[in-house]
C-alpha cells in the first residue's frame, strides 16, 4: 500500500506521550508520506523541525512540511509574518512543499455581527488580505496551495482560480464541486468526515469526482473518522476513508491509494 496524508499536525500536544508508535501504526497501515501542515509562523518552524529531527530518516516514510497561516490568525496579520514564512521556506525549500494551510473562513462571520470583539466586514477584508499575501507567496516560490474554506467558496474560488494546490477537508456543495471541476486546476482532499453519516452530499462528491482530482488526509488530530469519533485522530486512520473512497468508486483500495499518491506527485512535484 503507498497511502499519503496529505494534512496532519504532528506537531500538536496530543502527540507528545506516543508520538513513536502513532508513527509505527501509520507505517503499519500503509502510510508512506506525510505531510505535516503550519497554521502559523512559529507552528510553520515547529512543523519543519519535527520533519528534520524525530522524522527523519525513518524507514518506509517520507514527510514533509509546509508554511502558512491559518485564517482564524487574520485579525494579528502582518506582511512581515509572510516574509518569515518565505524565509523558512529558504532555509530547507526540499523539505518545505506548500504555502498553507492558508484560506478564508465565513463560518462565525455568517452567525455573528461582532466576531470576537472585531467587525465582521473588516475580519474578512483582513482574512482576504491575509490570504492574498500567501497566494502571492506561493506564486513567487513556485509552491502548491494548501487551502482551508468554510463557508466562502465563492471568494475562495475565484481568489484561487488562477493557481494550483489542494482544497484541504472539502465540504462543498454538488454546485460547488461541478464549478471548482470546470474552473480550477486544484485537487480535493476527502477527511474522515467523508466517513460521518449525516454527509451524503460529501460522498456525492466522491462519487462526481474522477480520482485524479482526490486526495486523502486526516487532519490530525482533528476530524477523526467514524469509527473513531471522539477520540484523537491520526495518520493511520487514514485508511478507514481510503476504504470508503474506494467503496463509493468502486475500484479496489490499491488503486485508490496510488492514485491518490500519484496525484500528490505530480502536483507538488514530491
Amino acid at each position: 500500500m503507498n497511502l499519503t496524508d496529505t494534512h496532519a499536525h504532528l506537531y500538536w500536544e496530543d502527540f507528545k506521550e506516543d508520538f513513536d508508535e502513532v508513527i509505527k501504526r501509520a507505517i503499519n497501515a500503509g502510510i508512506t508520506t506525510i505531510i505535516n501542515v503550519g497554521v502559523e509562523v512559529e507552528k510553520s518552524k515547529e512543523a519543519l523541525r519535527q520533519v528534520q529531527g524525530k522524522l527523519a530518516n525513518i524507514p518506509g516514510l517520507k514527510v514533509y512540511s509546509t508554511i502558512g497561516i491559518h485564517p482564524h490568525e487574520s485579525s494579528t496579520f502582518s506582511y512581515d509574518q509572510i516574509e518569515q514564512l518565505e524565509q523558512i521556506y529558504l532555509s530547507d525549500p526540499k523539505t518545505v512543499v506548500a504555502v498553507g494551510e492558508c484560506g478564508l473562513d465565513y463560518y462565525e462571520n455568517n452567525n455573528y455581527n461582532d466576531y470576537k470583539g472585531h467587525n465582521v466586514y473588516n475580519l474578512k477584508n483582513k482574512q482576504k488580505a491575509l490570504f492574498k499575501a500567501q497566494i502571492n507567496l506561493a506564486k513567487k516560490i513556485k509552491l502548491p496551495l494548501i487551502v482551508h474554506c468554510r463557508q466562502a467558496w465563492d471568494d475562495t474560488i475565484e481568489m484561487t482560480k488562477d493557481h494550483f494546490g489542494i482544497y484541504h477537508c472539502y465540504s462543498g456543495l454538488p454546485h460547488t464541486t461541478n464549478y471548482i471541476l470546470q474552473t480550477t486546476n486544484f485537487l480535493v482532499s476527502f477527511a474522515g468526515n467523508l466517513t460521518y453519516p449525516k454527509n451524503d452530499y460529501l460522498r456525492e462528491a466522491a462519487k462526481l469526482l474522477p480520482l485524479e482530482r482526490i486526495v486523502l488526509e486526516t487532519d490530525c488530530p482533528f476530524l477523526p473518522p467514524q469509527s473513531k469519533r471522539g477520540q484523537r485522530n491520526e495518520p493511520a486512520n487514514m485508511l478507514e476513508i481510503a476504504q470508503l473512497v474506494a467503496e463509493l468508486k468502486g475500484v479496489s483500495l490499491d488503486e485508490v491509494a496510488t492514485q491518490t499518491t500519484e496525484n500528490v506527485v505530480r502536483s507538488f512535484a514530491l
